[in-house]
């Protein structure tokens, strides 16, 4: 047997503007950069919503469109209100989280043209290019940079319990405590 259920105008009235909202949305030129993460977070379970936010969060503030939260709930998310965005992310730690990893990912998705810059760089034999040069063999794993000494404050009491083979050790340690 199906039992009918019934609801508050109310909640066929928001369930209703948030369907249009998202059939705009996801219809809409401006959402086409976007759609890949927007998809990527449906799938990790986000609401439409969430995602179309989380994804605005993640693009540099001055060229956000639109440009505050409160026009993003109101004139893309269909809310009536960014109150609900707050509450979203005052529930959910993992939200800013994700932001972050979107943001991040701007880098990651152009690594590879990111390489090849460096090897451009790395491979000029002109002295401007020696910091390139450096950085790729440090990741390379062929230079390992001096380190700076470090120092750790000691008591007195506890430097007089040293006994002069713990003071021998510590005088021939290389800078860095043993870093090269």
């Amino acid at each position: 047997m199906t039992e009918l259920v019934l609801q508050a105008p109310e909640v066929n009235e928001a369930y209703r503007r948030s369907e249009e909202a998202r059939r705009i949305f996801e219809s809409t030129e401006a959402a086409a950069p976007w759609l890949e993460d927007y998809w990527a977070l449906l799938g990790e379970g986000w609401s439409w919503r969430q995602a179309v936010y989380m994804i605005w969060s993640s693009v540099p503030r001055d060229v956000r469109w639109p440009a505050t939260q409160a026009e993003l709930a109101t004139r893309v998310l269909g809310l009536t209100s960014d109150r609900v965005i707050r509450e979203w992310r005052d529930k959910n730690p993992a939200m800013d989280l994700r932001i972050a990893k979107l943001a991040a990912s701007v880098l990651a998705k152009h690594r590879a043209e990111i390489y090849q810059a460096l090897v451009a760089s790395a491979t000029n034999p002109d002295g401007r290019n020696h910091q390139d040069r450096r950085m790729a063999l440090e990741m390379l794993g062929d230079y390992t940079p001096r380190q700076a000494l470090q120092v750790s404050a000691v008591t007195a009491e506890e430097f007089r319990e040293l006994d002069t083979e713990q003071l021998a050790a510590i005088a021939h340690q290389p800078a860095g405590g043993g870093g090269g």
